[in-house]
């Protein structure tokens, strides 16, 4: 099994883009690929699946830990396994240059050409210099430039690349970029690319050199799963309105529950013994939300009842009493949670975030630090009276703090990975178990 990272100088040079094409391309050519993505994002993970039609997973030092990372790629098994880097390849807790480090594979640099040509060289020598002045060892290997223009464009920049001794790889030309991110479509939207589209990309990707510059990754064997001797059922919606969830935290579910997808777009609540609603899009979907008033109902008994529900995200803004539109309109949802939520234009949180547990609930105990992330245009206006169980270490949240109970619901900003938990989902579980036998 042998593996490379596609990197980028900064977000937005087009490292999706041609992750996806090689992806594709090279499942297509009869290799058995397997795809990860660096960071704590969901949407580049999605289109992963999307290609592939396989699971991509996250890999974040700052979430998991190096031994999580490596934990991950023991659900790799395929002839070649391709990571997308995150933003720059320098920034972040979690950087790309990190898990190069930790898992010790190469770097394929994607840079935006579109105003340089020798000048790429002079960026590429940096970036692959830089190294040596961190605590990584990250070795770029090889370019793929973006955005170039002429046959001539592309010959300046092979040349000078030639003079630093790292091949150019591939380019993605501008036409192809201006018709795979055009202007018209919706911000969320930008980076889906149609089969033609990524074909296109794929051949102009030198794919043997990229493959033959990967290196052979050296995964732990992974530990048998034990047994799923299953005695509960977890409702999870999916759908277009809440379709972000770290594959891992199903999985680790998996292990000792059943779980019940369905979708709160038009379904009523299946027979479930515990809620995990993760984040999404609700606010693209709040009047259907609203409108389907028998699973708003459901779930808002069930909470009352007692029934262990984690929310996250998105999340919260369906289990609040309303959420509001950019255009004022006030749509009334479950109302389990004691907040009003608005919609804003602006991005609320972005990053990495860390709590501290200062309240019993039903995902962890008093004392313990759960990590996350954030990412969020939503504001929530809060009860004076609400109560919460994060102080956060790190981030946002909610003025400082986050993770609103109520009942035994949970309700907070931040995403968190199984592997940020001390002790995974053993509580969550347990409170379902507990809820069951009542």
């Amino acid at each position: 099994m042998k593996g490379v990272i596609v990197g980028g100088t900064r977000t937005g040079v087009g490292k999706t883009t041609i992750t996806l094409a090689l992806l594709r391309g090279l499942a297509n050519a009869g290799y058995d690929v397997q795809s990860f993505k660096v960071g704590p994002g969901f949407v580049d993970v999605r289109l992963h699946e999307w290609v592939t039609g396989r699971p991509c997973y996250n890999l974040d030092a700052f979430l998991m830990g190096e031994a999580g990372v490596k934990r991950e790629l023991t659900k790799s098994n395929a002839d070649v396994v391709v990571i997308e880097g995150a933003s720059g390849m320098y920034t972040g807790a979690s950087s790309t240059a990190r898990i190069a480090d930790i898992i010790g594979v190469p770097i394929i640099l994607t840079v935006d050409a579109s105003a340089s040509s020798e000048s790429v060289a002079a960026t590429v020598l940096g970036f692959a210099q830089y190294a040596s002045y961190t605590s990584y060892v990250a070795k770029v290997v090889g370019v793929v430039a973006t955005r170039v223009g002429s046959d001539k464009h592309v010959n300046d920049i092979r040349h000078a690349l030639a003079k630093i001794g790292v091949p150019l790889l591939g380019v993605l030309r501008k036409e192809v970029w201006d018709l795979n991110r055009s202007p018209s479509k919706a911000p969320r939207q930008k980076k889906a690319v149609t089969d033609a589209a990524l074909a296109a990309v794929y051949d102009e990707l030198d794919v043997a050199s990229i493959t033959s510059s990967a290196s052979e990754l050296h995964a732990p064997v992974p530990v048998p799963p034990l047994d799923n001797k299953a005695d509960i059922t977890i409702g999870i919606p999916l759908d277009s309105a809440f379709c972000f969830y770290y594959r891992s935290n199903l999985e680790a579910l998996e292990l000792t529950a059943k779980l019940e997808y369905f979708s709160p777009l038009t379904d009523r609540l299946p027979p479930v013994d515990a809620l995990y609603v993760g984040g999404g899009y609700p606010e693209a979907h709040a009047q259907q939300l609203s409108a389907n008033a028998g699973l708003l109902d459901d779930i808002y008994s069930k909470a009352v009842e007692g029934m262990p529900i984690y929310a996250e995200g998105g999340g919260l803004a369906y289990l609040s009493r309303s959420l509001a539109a950019k255009d004022g309109a006030k749509h009334k949802l479950v109302g389990v949670i004691p907040a009003e939520v608005q919609v804003t234009d602006n991005l609320q949180a972005v990053g990495h975030s860390e709590a501290e547990i200062v309240r019993d609930c039903a995902i962890a105990v008093k004392g313990e630090r759960v990590r996350g992330h954030e990412y969020h245009h939503l504001v929530a206006v809060v009860d004076d009276d609400a109560r919460f169980a994060y102080k956060m270490r790190r981030g946002r949240g909610i003025d400082g703090r986050d993770g609103i109970v109520e009942y035994n619901t949970i309700a907070s900003c931040q995403h968190t990975h199984v592997y940020a938990m001390r002790a995974g989902f053993d509580t969550f579980i347990r409170e379902a178990r507990r809820y069951a036998r009542s």
